[in-house]
């Protein structure tokens, strides 16, 4: 296998794939499609020239290389790890939380005033990332995540639930009329974010159906870029029900069912939970998501009051027929505002 460029992250593949006996297994412990583990684990041989695994209706058993290409990954393993734990022991008390963009963003970040009242000298780095933290291996000392942690040495518990349903800004809904049941979205302009699949056996079975099928306006990777061109009035848009704890500019369509339900945790390292600096920041985070205090993050969901906006009449900007370059304003009686709400 001379020359051969390993990739370390597949070498961690095949040990899960090694470790749990399929690739179905291993996909699930690292919070990855099967596709993804089955292609890793295929450019590894690839690359090492040589079959790790043979494989037959018993399962995957390793070969004699795949033997011995285990144990020189486990040491491997073993020695990233104690780098780790050595980097850990002699950093200095910051407390690294990781979230996905719209939590850190639009929840986390608006309620760090409350943690620094109490708490004013703590150090805090809030990472975004797109897809989940894996804290065994230094991502972070705590985390809000959507896909349960399976690693032994990681704490957790579960924080909540997200409620996730339709949300369109007034301007739209005084334009284009407002949907009163999923089928109506075939006539709007919706938009969505892209790259969010995890959990899909908590979600409803026909929102991915839905997904599919309904028109796309414009898709984003991100969630604040999804926030403001609903909020502008480029569309409708699915989002978290807790959007409406903080955002007067955007209606939630409560006639119509949530279209996903998702848990989520709160995840953190031996290192965190032994650290007298780390205690606050953990209360702070489980009062963030309060049940009582937001019934958002309920189990059961709890329609979101509609904002009461500011009466009078709204100006909307439409171009006249037959004439791109005139445009007329039309007036939209607060009377016609209250008939879509």
């Amino acid at each position: 296998m001379g020359g051969a460029k390993l990739d370390w992250d597949r070498l961690k593949v095949f040990q899960t794939v090694a470790d749990t006996g399929s690739i179905n297994a291993a996909a699930k412990a690292l919070s990855r499609s099967y596709t993804k583990v089955s292609n890793d684990l295929a450019e590894l041989e690839r690359a090492l020239g040589h079959q790790l695994f043979d494989r037959s209706n018993r399962g995957l058993e390793l070969t004699v290389v795949g033997e011995d290409i285990l144990r020189t990954a486990r040491s491997m393993a073993d020695s990233v790890q104690t780098i780790i734990e050595r980097a850990n022991d002699s950093a200095p008390d910051q407390l690294v939380i990781c979230a996905r963009e719209g939590i850190a963003t639009y929840w986390l970040a608006r309620r760090l005033p409350e943690l620094l009242l109490i708490e004013p000298d703590v150090r805090l780095f809030i990472k975004v990332l797109p897809t989940t933290p894996n804290l065994s291996e230094g991502d972070g000392d705590i985390a809000i995540q959507f896909e349960k942690p399976t690693a032994a040495n990681i704490v957790s518990r579960q924080l909540g639930w997200l409620h996730y349903i339709l949300y369109a800004a007034p301007s739209y809904l005084a334009r284009h009329g407002e949907p009163r049941q999923m089928a109506d979205l075939q006539a709007h302009k919706c938009l969505r974010l892209s790259g969010e699949v995890y959990q899909p056996e908590g979600s409803r079975q026909d929102a991915a159906a839905w997904g599919a099928i309904l028109p796309h306006t414009m898709e984003t990777d991100a969630g604040t870029v999804l926030m403001e061109a609903c909020a502008a009035g480029a569309g409708i848009a699915v989002l978290p029900s807790y959007v409406s704890q903080f955002e007067d500019r955007l209606t939630p369509l409560t006639h119509i069912k949530p279209l996903a339900t998702v848990r989520f945790w709160l995840t953190y390292t031996e290192r965190a939970r032994n650290m007298e600096a780390s205690q606050p920041v953990l209360h702070w985070i489980r009062s963030c998501f309060d049940p009582v205090r937001n019934p958002c993050f309920r189990e059961i969901y709890v329609p979101p009051e509609r904002p009461a906006h500011t009466a009078g009449a709204a100006e909307v900007q439409l171009p006249t027929q037959g004439n791109d370059n005139v445009a007329v304003t039309r007036r939209v009686s607060a009377r016609r505002t209250a008939s879509l709400t």
